[in-house]
């Protein structure tokens, strides 16, 4: 084994996950005379490996003439980690509505509803991990399945033998973070006057008639208006529809976490947490909307609009060439955010190298006879880690920011007829000014620069 000592030193990973057999500056093949597999074993045991040993490339060792080094000598067996349990939906929680060739924006979505005694969800409880094992011969622990925590809330009720959730009034189904939710629909048959006064409720509000200036109007569920909403605030925990439209004077707001449809919008502020369908125009408007603008048979003239994915309309500007602005990202905020943390990452990552470089310089000196050298290896160690934390904390931050600006490289502006002059796209810190009528084109960003092209080739 002295001669093996000589000629051989074992790496272990870090994780000790898998081992390298390196040679050394003696390692002469016509000076390791009958080379034996058991001595072989033996100096991997000595060296701590006692898993995973790969026949193949000791078969390649100990003939010589093929191996060459360094080679992993040895694998472990990796643990497969436990899934999280899942919720089991009962019923179709779809909200769309199918678009056919006649489909109108005046079509009200779906709202998924239940009866009462109806079962709602089922929890699925979360599934055993499998434990693996290192080099060593060391278990490695699987991480174990979360639970899924759900609460039952507002007219709702779990059943424990059944791992279920049933609604114990008919409604509207919502899961808002943890709990489950039925909620009622609170109706008003006409135009809200100071007979009803302000609305706050719970649930989804149902307007038959209209919103005048100065009401305010929320609701933790959707919000239907079969009127016009003059500067009034509307805010909704769900989806907003207007049948006719804002005329908002920009004094009031239309906020919705999900989808608003609308007829049309004229001077109105407005904030979707998810799309924005507008049947007819936007004149002089702010929208603010996480994915899509949709406003294929009308106009965008005047005003701001903001878009995470794309804007799609008849006609934006005008022949007055009035100043029109549309761009890709929610929040410029965010957008100079998110470019700082890119660069904090690269600074990182190029941190993570050199430590990564260190450690492999400090693991290959003689460690068992010098503390020094330990203590410096252990301060790489956790200078990595620390390190690794806050690369895996820029990338969650990251992937927040992210689904707020919205992705520029697949974002796009969609003119079904006319886009005029003095209408501004950007898209992050990519902004082109229009300078002549285009017709029929999408506008996108393609390598750093803002491109237009036909619709129709």
């Amino acid at each position: 084994m002295g001669q093996l000592e000589e000629m051989f030193r074992v790496v272990l990973s870090s994780d000790r996950m898998s081992a390298e057999l390196h040679c050394t500056d003696d390692y002469d093949p016509l000076r390791w005379e009958n080379p034996d597999r058991e001595e072989m074993l033996a100096f991997l045991r000595k060296n701590q490996v006692e898993y995973g040993l790969d026949e193949n490339i000791l078969r390649e060792v100990l003939n010589k003439d093929t191996a060459s080094f360094p080679v992993t000598i040895a694998r472990g067996t990796p643990p497969v980690h436990g899934q999280d349990g899942k919720i089991a939906y009962e019923l179709d929680m779809s909200t769309e509505i199918k678009r056919t060739s006649d489909w109108n924006f005046r079509d009200v979505m779906r709202i998924p509803t239940v009866e009462k005694g109806q079962k709602l969800v089922t929890i699925i409880p979360p599934a055993p991990g499998k434990d693996g094992k290192d080099v060593c011969g060391n278990v490695v622990l699987a991480k174990p399945g979360k639970p899924i925590k759900l609460i039952a809330g507002k007219n709702v009720e779990y059943k424990e033998n059944e791992s279920a959730f049933y609604a114990t009034e008919a409604g509207q189904l919502s899961i808002v973070g943890k709990y489950v939710h039925v909620y009622p629909v609170f109706e008003v048959r006409e135009t809200l006057s100071m007979k009803s006064g302000n609305l706050d409720f719970i649930g989804t509000i149902v307007i038959r008639g209209d919103v005048p200036s100065g009401f305010t109007v929320k609701a933790g569920g959707d919000i239907k208006i079969y009127g016009m909403v003059e500067a009034a605030e509307i805010i909704s925990g769900g989806s907003v529809y207007i049948s006719e439209g804002i005329s908002g004077q920009m004094k009031g707001k239309v906020e919705a976490k999900e989808n608003i449809t609308i007829g049309y919008i004229n001077q109105g502020n407005v904030q979707a947490g998810n799309n924005l369908y507008v049947e007819n125009s936007i004149f002089h408007s702010k929208c603010i909307v996480k994915n899509e603008v949709y406003c294929q048979r009308g106009s965008i003239i005047g005003g701001f609009i903001s878009a995470g994915k794309s804007v799609e309309a008849k006609d934006i500007g005008n022949r007055l060439s009035t100043k029109t602005e549309i761009v890709f990202g929610v929040h410029k905020l965010n957008f100079e955010k998110e470019q700082m943390l890119i660069g904090k990452k690269k600074e990182l990552l190029e941190t993570l190298r050199k430590l990564e470089l260190l450690g492999k310089k400090l693991r290959e000196q003689d460690l068992a006879n010098n503390p020094k050298l330990r203590i410096s290896l252990l301060r790489q160690r956790n200078a990595s880690e620390k390190t690794k934390k806050q690369l895996a904390k820029i990338d969650e931050t990251l992937t927040q920011l992210h689904s707020q600006i919205g992705d520029f490289q697949t974002a796009n502006l969609t003119v079904r007829n006319n886009l005029y002059q003095n209408v501004t796209v950007s898209f992050g810190k990519y902004k082109r000014t229009i300078e002549k009528d285009f017709h029929f084109v999408r506008v996108f960003l393609q390598d750093n620069e803002i491109v237009i092209e036909p619709l129709y080739n």
